[in-house]
């Protein structure tokens, strides 16, 4: 049997990246295949250093080939990041498309229907309201609710070199697939398609200039989660959920993603916690409450906080004037300030 790259790639597909059901070739883990008579050897690129990880995915990777006809030996460079060099040769890490962002912060949710949107853009606000340079990013390509809930209509232009200039509202620059298309389209795509503007949002806009970069991801643990976290060093990623139990239940999903993919877990926020009485100022506990406290607490993470219902967050979500610019002094607007404070801390003291 006579070996080559390709056939080399296809035996590769049956070796699934730890944790998922995906194979390393098509999380883009492969990087370069060199064959010489019966040696194969490999360019690997994980999202980020782990030595767990390298170990694992190398043993696998030898192990398959080596029991396929024809392979003698196997030799496997693993690096992380998009690298650089001749074949042989030491490799470096290549960050160079990278904007200079210092903190890429992810706001992730296992199930769709918790208010994930809400809370990364009034994050984003309430952080912008304690430094400066911050940016949302609305990764929620199927989803996007970044130009509604901020009120924006407009269209990106670019600049001479072809980068995307960001929108800007209440001191957030801005990005969202919401913005290049028509109200009435729907997207349809694929992993690939999703990776390509994944990476497209976070290579090819101009980002210079900004510190923070919250990232709004779209819910579950799909292919956006995955393309984000091989492009973007991210610093840490915030977990949503309401209090019943069937939202709790996928809690476990996002913690162990993160967890899996060498990300930091920057805490849990538990949203719709509770209902102010109008009439007697009672805490009403419409979904229960206190779940995401404990979830916390089994994962051993940080807990960032409880975020009441209230009225006047559906009504800023659908004004495009989000609660913590319209009522900043509102309980829902403080327990969003009160999260984006420990965020923070947390990232600014492991930085």
């Amino acid at each position: 049997m006579k070996l080559n790259p390709e056939g080399i790639r296809n035996i590769l597909n049956k070796v699934k990246y730890p944790g998922f059901t995906r194979d390393i070739v098509s999380f883009g883990v492969v990087k370069e295949i060199e064959v010489e008579g019966s040696k194969v050897k490999l360019y690997l690129v994980l999202p980020k250093p782990d030595e767990k990880l390298e170990s694992e995915i190398r043993n696998s990777v030898i192990k398959t080939l080596l029991e396929s006809p024809g392979v003698s030996e196997v030799d496997v460079m693993i690096g992380a990041r998009e690298l650089k060099g001749t074949p042989g040769q030491a490799r470096t890490v290549e960050r160079a498309k990278l904007p200079e962002i210092k903190y890429f912060i992810a706001v992730a949710s296992g199930k769709g229907g918790v208010g994930k949107s809400t809370v990364a853009v009034n994050l984003a606000l309430s952080i912008s309201k304690m430094r400066k340079n911050v940016g949302l990013m609305d990764a929620d390509i199927w989803g996007p609710s970044t130009p509604i809930m901020l009120g924006i209509n407009e269209r990106p232009r670019s600049t001479p070199d072809q980068k995307i200039i960001p929108l800007e509202k209440f001191g957030l620059k801005l990005m969202s697939i919401g913005f290049l298309i028509n109200d009435d389209d729907t997207v349809i795509w694929r992993g690939p398609m999703v990776h390509g503007a994944v990476k497209q949002f976070i290579e090819d806009v101009e980002w210079k200039g900004t510190d923070y970069l919250v990232i709004d991801l779209p819910p579950g643990t799909g292919d956006a989660q995955l393309s984000l976290i091989q492009t973007a060093p991210l610093s840490g990623g915030v977990i949503v959920t309401t209090p019943q139990d069937v939202a709790l239940i996928d809690v476990r999903r996002g913690v162990q993603m993160f967890k899996k993919l060498n990300v930091p877990v920057l805490g849990i926020i538990e949203n719709m916690s509770y209902l102010v009485c109008p009439h007697c100022s009672g805490e009403v506990d419409i979904f229960s409450k206190g779940g995401g406290k404990r979830m916390a607490e089994k994962f051993d993470v940080p807990f960032l906080g409880e975020i009441p219902i209230d009225p006047e967050i559906r009504k800023g979500g659908d004004d495009g004037i989000p609660i913590v610019v319209s009522h900043p002094e509102s309980a829902a607007a403080k327990a969003f300030t009160v999260a984006a404070e420990k965020i923070l801390k947390i990232i600014e003291e492991t930085a």
